[in-house]
């Protein structure tokens, strides 16, 4: 049995959302507990593969009726992660004891994090929308309620014929807030014009709309001199409803937009002199699109109350290199077998403006045709045609300033200072969170060492005695005879010392003897130290 479980709201249950060999109307509707105590809430609490043989037995969590209904006797738990709290919970079951070995885990960890991936991009998708058609919304409420309200006005004032000028006043009200929905529609096309234009056009139309107001903008140096694409427009929007709170509800005569950007961070300030409303509609009413908007540009946004009155709303957005102009691309190889692992990971960088996924490999044969124009390779260590380190040489060879990321689903000390000593900035467990990966790919491209020095050195230094040992096992190896050899290759083959000596049509004696020999050159203690050194440096073979 396999499940996807969802944490349902308070995080006390768990709904099955999807799985295999539940039976009929399981999924969707069957929960369990996910509590503390629960096989779900321990999994939660520890963050980590949860594997058991033996589920009647364990005693470190208690098992549903979910799983005891149907029999079930091992497992496999990992947590499906999410940016802010847990997704659920993904699980293979069995009805026969199994045990599930670290490799399992490992890969369940890789599935649930392409499940978590897939998961907040549905969630994103959808606050969009919502975002879009709150934004309808309010376009059609300010047609409805300003541009008709006003037309209705007009109309009767033309009909009495009384004033003229009041019917003047009152249709270029009315062309000023057609031209204010118009603009409002059209910017989602203006994303190859520079957030500066597209911000003097703003301010140009906002003053038109209530000229009775100073709105003034200050702009600092080093702003963005090209596009921004759909961020700028975003950008534009949020400001556009902050400058709208202002004039409709503050009461102010001065609203200022501030402009600067400082180290990697564009800072906007919109203030007014007003009454503070705009504080008040910016939290409870149309701001809600604002913070939306921010959430989904990872921007900070805040409203404050200026003391002695007034209003300030502050947008301050990370975009790093964006300063200099158009966003500069990272371009990322990513060379991984598991084609589901793969493909979450160039998801999860393309979402990203500075990431640029330029190629995808599933073996080192595939990779070396990929290595031109790349700036960092993540690559995996377990590949089905050898070792996944020994790529870099030839990655740096075609691009000298390259970096390569190692990844693994168990790294181990020796896995690490090996993959180091061939060149890789740094190692990441397979198990972690894909937006952990490319926040570890940008802190890399920024300049930052991902391992400390220390650390560094002391990989260093243990890889340079295993590299010491294996120098010292392979001339051991070397001394070997071909009789001792094949002597190994009996004790490999499961014989005992009289089988191999009638193999070999020596005498028992003989035989020990070449063993005492082996024993003395390899510089080992017992036959089952010998056979290990033999099989890792393949002298011997088992078939």
């Amino acid at each position: 049995l396999s499940s996807i479980g969802r944490l349902l709201p308070g995080g006390r249950r768990q709904v099955l959302a999807a799985g295999v060999g539940w039976g009929s109307g399981a999924v969707g509707s069957a929960t369990a507990p996910a509590g503390p105590g629960s096989l779900i809430g321990y999994t939660i609490a520890t963050g980590a593969p949860v594997l058991s043989d033996d589920l009647a037995a364990d005693d470190r969590f208690f098992v549903s009726p979910l799983l005891t209904g149907r029999g079930v006797v091992s497992a496999a738990h990992v947590l499906i992660p999410g940016r802010e709290r847990p997704f659920g919970t993904l699980g293979a079951f069995a009805k026969q004891p199994r045990a599930f070995s670290a490799a399992d885990a490992s890969f369940l960890q890789a599935v649930a994090n392409v499940i978590s991936t897939a998961v907040e991009r549905a969630d994103v998708e959808e606050r969009v929308n919502e975002v879009r058609e709150t934004e309808r919304r309010r376009i059609a409420r300010d047609l409805h309620d300003d541009a008709l309200r006003d037309l209705t006005h007009a109309l009767a004032v033309a009909s009495r014929d009384e004033s003229l000028g009041e019917l003047v006043a009152a249709l270029k009200r009315v062309g000023q807030q057609l031209r204010g929905a118009i603009y409002d529609l059209r910017l989602t096309g203006e994303q190859d014009r520079t957030l500066l234009e597209l911000l003097t056009e703003m301010v140009e139309l906002h003053r038109a709309m209530a000229p009775e107001l100073e709105i003034r903008v200050d702009r600092g140096e080093a702003l963005p001199s090209g596009s921004m694409g759909d961020r700028g427009t975003e950008i534009l929007r949020i400001l556009s409803e902050a400058i709208t709170n202002a004039r409709r509800h503050s009461g102010a005569s001065i609203i200022s937009v501030d402009i600067a950007a400082t180290d990697g961070i564009l800072c906007f300030d919109v203030s007014d002199d007003g009454s503070g409303a705009a504080l008040a509609e910016a939290v409870t009413g149309g701001g809600r699109g604002m913070i939306e908007r921010a959430d989904l540009l990872g921007a900070q946004l805040e409203v404050e109350a200026i003391p002695g009155g007034g209003t300030t709303v502050s947008l301050r957005l990370p975009v790093g290199e964006a300063l200099e102009g158009a966003v500069e691309r990272t371009c990322v190889l990513l060379v991984e077998d598991h084609t589901s692992v793969r493909e979450a990971m160039a998801a999860a960088f393309e979402r990203e403006p500075d990431f640029e996924v330029v190629g995808q490999a599933a073996s080192l044969a595939e990779a070396r045709l990929m290595l031109g124009n790349i700036d960092v390779a993540l690559i995996d260590l377990g590949l089905p045609d050898g070792y996944g380190a020994d790529l870099i040489a030839e990655l740096r060879e075609a691009n000298p300033s390259a970096q390569a990321l190692v990844l693994s689903a168990s790294l181990d000390r020796a896995d690490l200072a090996r993959a180091v000593q061939k060149g890789a900035a740094g190692a990441l467990n397979k198990n972690v969170h894909l937006h952990e990966v490319v926040d570890a790919v940008r802190r890399l491209r920024s300049g930052e060492t991902l391992l400390p020095m220390q650390e560094v050195v002391e990989l260093l230094r243990y890889a340079g005695r295993r590299e010491a040992q294996r120098r010292d096992d392979l001339a051991a190896i070397e001394r070997l005879t071909p009789r001792e050899r094949e002597v190994l290759q009996g004790l490999a083959d499961g014989l005992d010392s009289r089988q191999i000596a009638e193999a070999l049509h020596i005498t028992l004696r003989t035989q020990r003897n070449h063993v005492a020999s082996i024993l003395s050159k390899l510089g080992v203690h017992s036959q089952l130290q010998a056979l290990i050194l033999a099989l890792r440096y393949e002298v011997v073979q088992i078939s």
